[in-house]
């Protein structure tokens, strides 16, 4: 059984919605014939070679409520933040190992990691610049909490909105999607997340098509970890990501799993 951690605020019945699911990510492996059962995420065959080893952890939950704002969720990421800028400087992160990793898998999507930095680090490069995080609602501020927790890109959709099969794959020539309250961004050649009709993301930003709103009720969140990483340790934070979604948002688990390229 996956290790669950609580912040004080999940129930038994929360804990219990997800150990009804983290079978499925118990049975990992490489290559494609480890998952048992459909996962809402699929990776190109073509795209694996070029990722190997990198990991996906999986999480969709249905009937959740999100709200604008919760005043003890925001004070978590405010403390945070607090212990992160006491942990980490600008100038040492260059010499921090697990976020080199990041940046390499960063680099193995296609993306200049200098330019388009994993959403993890442009959280954490905010919060050392003294620029803070904003609250968004109860869904987004999990999800930064969690990625500025564990260092890792993050990827939230709301489900509702995606149309058909998510892929995990590169983007063809002349594609393109909108980030949220961004530019658009040319995706030829780089690693994204699309549906059937186009882009709906990637580890810079999620699209505007596809954003977490208060009108959400189904989620897909994809946590991104490079190769080499702590499987297990990886396992334990896709449980703890959708123990706390639950916990400030409500909802079920419908899926926990854990992809391996």
């Amino acid at each position: 059984m996956v290790e669950i951690h609580s912040l004080g605020v999940v129930d038994y019945q929360i804990e219990q919605a997800i150990n009804r699911v983290v079978g499925v990510i118990k049975h990992v492996s490489t290559g494609s014939g480890w998952k048992r059962g459909n996962t809402m995420l699929q990776i190109d065959e073509t795209l694996r070679p070029d990722i190997a080893g990198t990991m996906f952890g999986v999480i969709a939950i249905s009937g959740v409520t999100v709200r604008a704002h919760d005043e003890a969720l925001w004070n978590e990421v405010e403390a945070l933040g607090r212990r992160q800028a006491a942990t980490y400087t600008l100038e040492g992160l260059s010499e921090y190992a697990p976020l080199a990793a990041v940046r390499a898998m960063q680099k193995s999507f296609g993306f200049d990691p200098t330019r388009y930095r994993p959403s993890s680090e442009a959280l954490l490069r905010r919060i050392l610049k003294g620029q803070g995080l904003h609250p968004v609602n109860t869904a987004v501020d999990v999800n930064n909490l969690c990625s500025l927790e564990f260092l890792l890109p993050m990827c939230m959709y709301d489900l509702g909105r995606v149309r058909g099969q998510v892929w995990l794959r590169r983007g063809r020539e002349g594609e393109a999607y909108q980030g949220i309250g961004r530019q658009v961004f040319q995706m030829s050649g780089k690693v994204i997340l699309a549906d059937d009709e186009g882009i709906i993301g990637n580890t810079v930003s999620d699209s505007e098509r596809t954003k977490v709103t208060t009108a959400t009720n189904r989620i897909l969140l994809v946590i991104c970890a490079p190769a080499g990483y702590d499987a297990a340790v990886l396992r334990q934070h896709t449980a703890l990501i959708a123990q706390r979604l639950i916990a400030w948002n409500g909802g079920q688990v419908d899926e926990l799993a854990l992809l391996i390229a």
